[in-house]
């Protein structure tokens, strides 16, 4: 799986071949049906792998907060953090979101929670919860694709991204740029950035 993330990477995750990926590996392309069925089943496994990883970071990282505000804004902030340091991580996640219908169901599993919590507590005020999802998965599609493309020179885009997000969800705009700028330096501490 690593050799493909690799080329998911460097190339549209649609347009590489098992026998690309087989080569990548440095094994035949028996080999690779060893572990998968089909490349569908491989673009599956590299969404898991990819999401799950930073998702256990961001769930350690917001283990001590309840505010859904300030959670979803830190999760925010966290993914661009990832996509900033690493580059290879952020294009494979982009590549294979594209051709991965399974990525935006596991993208859209772990907001969803705060988000429920968020309107039952009235901190947001939203009238359809998959159309918020969309849109707090979306920015981060594509802030992360700023970031790559190099239109998000420095850091402060994410936290004007995440502010952006809180607003549209019905937080105050004061209290959406302090919830960003409050998670943007807990993201940020330890790197002193």
């Amino acid at each position: 799986m690593k050799a493909a993330l690799r080329l998911f990477a460097q190339k549209d995750a649609a347009e590489t071949s098992i026998a690309e990926v087989s080569a990548e590996a440095e094994v035949a392309n028996g080999t690779f049906y060893n572990y998968f069925k089909t490349k569908e089943e491989l673009l599956e496994a590299s969404s898991l792998a990819l999401i799950e990883g930073l998702a256990e970071e961001v769930e350690i990282g917001m283990k001590d907060l309840k505010d859904p505000a300030e959670r979803m804004a830190l999760a925010g902030i966290l993914f661009f953090k990832k996509a900033r340091n690493d580059f290879e991580w952020a294009w494979a996640l982009i590549r294979i979101a594209a051709v991965a219908p399974r990525m935006s169901d596991l993208l859209l599993s772990y907001p969803r929670n705060d988000l429920k919590n968020g309107i039952k507590s009235g901190k947001f005020q939203i009238e359809s919860e998959e159309s918020a999802l969309g849109l707090f998965v979306g920015a981060l599609h594509y802030g992360i694709r700023n970031i790559l493309e190099g239109r998000a020179k420095d850091n402060t885009h994410d936290r004007e991204m995440m502010t952006l997000v809180l607003k549209s969800f019905g937080v105050s705009p004061q209290a959406a740029k302090n919830l960003s700028a409050k998670g943007f330096v807990r993201a940020w501490e330890k790197e002193g950035n």
